[in-house]
């Protein structure tokens, strides 16, 4: 029996995915400005939301060098409490970061809330 997908084509499919969001990302922002009259706002959003696949694959790339195996040297990173800290760490501050950044990004297109 083997594994329905392997590390090869994850990465694989991970190396499509960073390549392929940004131009899409500024495609669809460019219809979009067009189409909502909002050029520079909707071009910016949509390269924000095409840079998450070129962000996915750093980090995955990080992840993979921490936890990393290396006979020769007998490290094994997934074992260690402290790479766990250290991982929790950064994806903790990337996604605060990100939080941020795209909440002042998107700010304006949550449907205004209703007063009661």
């Amino acid at each position: 029996m083997h594994e329905l997908i392997d590390l090869a084509k994850f990465e694989l499919a991970l190396q499509i995915l960073a390549a392929a969001t940004l131009p899409l990302g500024l495609i669809v922002g460019t219809y979009l400005g067009r189409v909502r009259g909002a050029m520079r706002t909707q071009i910016i959003r949509g390269a924000a939301v095409g840079l998450l696949g070129p962000i996915i694959y750093v980090l995955w790339r990080y992840y993979r060098w921490m936890v990393r195996l290396e006979p020769e040297s007998g490290y094994v990173g997934l074992h260690k409490p402290g790479v766990l800290a250290v991982n929790v760490g950064v994806f903790v501050i990337v996604g605060a970061i990100l939080g941020l950044a795209y909440a002042r990004i998107f700010r304006g297109d949550a449907p205004p809330r209703k007063e009661q």
